[in-house]
């Protein structure tokens, strides 16, 4: 890339006669900085937790004013059962029911009820602490099934479809009712997760969270049953965070169709062999994904890169302070992890943080030779994934 290409004026590059108002970049990249910056995530992808202590939640089949006690009962397993169809899955834009691929039971929000007025409460302490394992702020919950697993059922490797705007996890609450199996085996990248309900299944309720874009099993229950209730998570937070990141990018092209890029760092230095969307961490995670459904959103794309600051400075008898400095994307990779590009020389004013390198000490160092009474120049080099 030029450096001496870009023209990266002040302003909208429109006539101030434009009925549209003037963007001025500066501006823009700043309310861009603040918005990924307010992102706030550093949780696990997958959650588990027991509870000894809980709410029942007057568990009531509708048409029914009969609750179903707990642990749940082989008798009042079959009361259930006998309320619930088959659950269906997704595959593409079809929705199949095959035993082969799921054996569960299952009802509708709009065929139960939770009756008991303490279980919203007991239901708010364990989305809180949902949320905290995940690092979701502000979610909320919407009900969504009640599940029910008998001997054999199971549900092969799938990831969770979007049922709400914005939902980006499932919370799944176990209810007392013992059984053996059933274990739910998660991945993110290269991270695995085994998640069982089963060693507290006779007496306590078991909640299990994890993100929706998780690939996740169901292991064949091997014995009794199993009475899940599943709620999704939709965080309001994220979602008008998306929302507002999808406003700031869609102003680019309109207002700034001359700047090529921008670049933003990511709080963890990764490996070529580890530098993807999957395996990003923490807080990159959610930064990430956030800037990949914005920037397709509005047409853009988003890469990864490692990129290397070099700063020149002289420290003589005759010269001392600052020399030259460049930037350079090494390597860029796309969101999968393939190398597309490498060696981009780019303009410093396009990094959204014009003081990522300020009061930082360089990753590494050179010093070049020199003759005679000629200063040395010492080149500084900061290291960062982008």
């Amino acid at each position: 890339m030029d450096r001496e290409v870009i023209d990266l004026t002040a302003s909208d590059p429109e006539p101030a006669s434009s009925s549209r108002p003037r963007v001025v970049y500066s501006a823009w990249k700043q309310q861009l900085l603040n918005c990924l910056n307010g992102i706030v995530s550093s949780g696990d992808f997958a959650v588990s937790r027991r509870y000894q202590a809980f709410a029942n939640p007057g568990l009531r089949i509708a048409g029914s004013e009969a609750v179903i006690p707990l642990p749940l009962t082989d008798r009042d397993a079959e009361t259930v059962r006998g309320a619930c169809r088959e659950a269906p899955f997704g595959r593409g834009d079809r929705t199949l029911v095959d035993t082969s691929v799921r054996k569960t039971w299952e009802l509708d929000a709009t065929q139960f009820e939770c009756a008991n007025p303490s279980w919203p409460a007991f239901l708010s302490t364990l989305l809180n602490d949902a949320a905290a394992g995940l690092g979701l702020p502000d979610v909320s919950a919407k009900p969504h099934k009640l599940l029910l697993y008998e001997k054999g059922s199971f549900f092969k490797r799938h990831k969770d479809s979007e049922k709400e705007a914005g939902m980006v996890a499932t919370l799944v609450v176990c209810l007392p009712g013992i059984h053996r199996g059933g274990d739910v085996h998660l991945s993110f990248g290269p991270e695995r997760r085994d998640l069982a309900t089963a060693p507290a299944s006779a007496f306590d309720v078991t909640a299990l969270a994890w993100y929706s874009d998780v690939d996740h099993e169901v292991k064949p229950l091997e014995s009794g049953h199993r009475l899940a209730l599943t709620y999704n998570l939709p965080p309001q937070f994220l979602f008008e965070r998306s929302q507002q990141l999808k406003s700031i990018i869609g102003k680019w092209q309109a207002h700034f169709p001359q700047v090529p890029m921008v670049v933003y760092p990511l709080a963890h230095k990764y490996t070529k062999s580890s530098l993807s969307l999957s395996n990003m961490k923490g807080r990159d995670r959610a930064v990430c994904h956030s800037l990949k459904e914005a920037s397709t959103a509005c047409g853009l794309y988003l890469v990864l890169a490692h990129m290397t600051h070099t700063a020149d400075e002289f420290d003589s008898y005759y010269t001392t302070g600052e020399g030259e400095t460049r930037t350079t994307l090494d390597s860029i990779y796309s969101c999968e992890g393939a190398q597309i590009g490498s060696g981009d020389t780019i303009d410093d004013r396009i990094i959204l943080d014009s003081d990522m390198f300020t009061d930082r000490d360089a990753d590494s160092q050179d010093e070049e030779e020199f003759t005679g009474n000629e200063s040395a120049p010492i080149s500084l080099r900061y290291h960062d994934t982008v």
